[in-house]
């Protein structure tokens, strides 16, 4: 109920009139424009902690030790952030996606606590990943989407005693204190006790109302881009000071809102893509964790620090995304083929299963690497299962995992990898 109620909120936004945001020249160059921000103009108003910029480094850099220094910290390249993604809380409510028990949120801090994690603001993440600053070589930044007032009443209480910084991305049609949206208020009193703001869009789109704006024409596109990127942050500077970062709504991205995005004055943007985030992140797509109320191995998950400082499982040794040389073939058409090269645009996952006798169509799952279990739709008609990436695929190596029952009760599993090349051009 809590999710059609929200859906309807959103379609009853409708997009803002007036006059349309006029966004700064574009840079072609994303860094030297982030950079502009990154880091005495990324300041917190609330008198976040700061830092100034390191010393600069030097080339002898490359043979030092990834050890902690005196200070706890480690050279840049050998950091690794889990970004953790939340929307809404209860102490009772039934668990969801979008909705997490309020007692298992606490358990998630007090884990990180124990296991002497860093919990870091997103003014020390821009300034790491920017190379101002370094860190620890295990960090967690805490972001909270859409702006529910449960992350005032439930989330921050926590936060707060626990004395964890944390980054509220908020859409601005969903902040008039009434209902279940927390009021400028609480926002504000939030920013006095380590909270930064963070802009969601003016009005959390979904991608099928982008789709439909998007053949209206580039013009009516780029204006759509323009209010729920460009105005939103606009507003909320106004409101509460200097605005950073931005949050792809349900990870909806495209091109043209890539192309644009820098323009607006925002040095980072998140995603919904699972993953350790490293110095060398695309600033404009970083990975997250959303951590899911009906699903704890999503924070187990992104707990796991045993990917190793060079990018490899430690407890394997093997790279992540690729299988064992000797994994068979599916037994089955599926797309892409195995060992085979792709652009970073990855169209669709596919598997046919129409000649697997016996198969249970229910039982059917799909893993794939880095984003774990997915949503994928089985067609019954053709017995194909597939999924699409919700954006655009940034690790070099990707492996996808089936498995399945057959009606005797037997489980079967075939798996297969495929590779991204960032250097193939995107079809357009």
């Amino acid at each position: 109920m809590i999710r059609y109620l929200y859906l309807m909120l959103l379609l009853l936004g409708g997009l803002a009139t007036g006059q349309i945001y006029d966004p700064e020249p574009l840079d072609p160059d994303p860094e030297r424009m982030a950079r502009r921000w990154v880091p005495f103009r990324v300041l917190d108003a609330q008198k976040m902690r700061t830092t100034q910029p390191g010393k600069p480094r030097k080339p002898a850099e490359a043979l030092e030790s990834r050890q902690p220094r005196a200070d706890g910290t480690v050279p840049r390249r050998y950091t690794r952030v889990a970004v953790l993604g939340y929307h809404n809380f209860s102490k009772d409510a039934p668990v969801s996606e979008m909705m997490m028990r309020t007692a298992d949120f606490r358990e998630q801090m007090e884990y990180i606590r124990k296991e002497g994690l860093t919990v870091i603001s997103m003014q020390e993440f821009l300034e790491w990943r920017f190379g101002a600053r370094d860190l620890p070589a295990k960090c967690v930044l805490i972001t909270l989407d859409d702006g529910w007032r449960s992350v005032y009443t439930e989330a921050y209480p926590i936060l707060k005693e626990y004395k964890y910084p944390f980054t509220i991305f908020l859409y601005t049609d969903f902040m008039s204190g009434r209902g279940d949206s927390m009021s400028p208020t609480m926002i504000r009193e939030m920013m006095k006790h380590g909270a930064t703001v963070g802009s969601h869009s003016v009005h959390h789109y979904y991608p099928s109302t982008w789709e439909k704006c998007a053949d209206k024409g580039e013009l009516e596109y780029t204006k759509m881009i323009d209010v729920e990127l460009g105005e939103s942050r606009r507003r909320l500077l106004k409101a509460f000071g200097p605005v950073n970062t931005y949050c792809y709504p349900g990870g909806y991205v495209t091109q043209p809102m890539l192309d644009r995005i820098p323009s607006y004055g925002y040095a980072a943007a998140f995603t919904v893509v699972p993953g350790k985030v490293t110095c060398e992140e695309n600033p404009w797509m970083i990975h997250r964790y959303m951590v899911f109320g009906n699903d704890p191995s999503i924070f187990k998950n992104a707990m796991d620090f045993r990917v190793a400082e060079v990018g490899k499982v430690v407890s394997t040794g093997s790279t992540p995304g690729t299988l064992p040389g000797k994994t068979p073939p599916p037994p089955f058409p599926v797309s892409p083929q195995p060992g085979s090269t792709v652009p970073i645009e990855v169209p669709e996952i596919t598997a046919d299963l129409s000649g697997v006798p016996g198969i249970n169509l229910g039982s059917v799952n799909m893993k794939v690497s880095g984003f774990g279990r997915v949503p994928a739709k089985m067609d019954k008609a053709t017995r194909i299962i597939s999924w699409t990436p919700p954006c655009r695929i940034y690790m070099p190596n990707i492996s996808v995992h089936l498995t399945w029952t057959s009606s005797d009760g037997t489980s079967h599993k075939a798996e297969w990898s495929f590779q991204v090349d960032q250097g193939v051009p995107v079809q357009q």
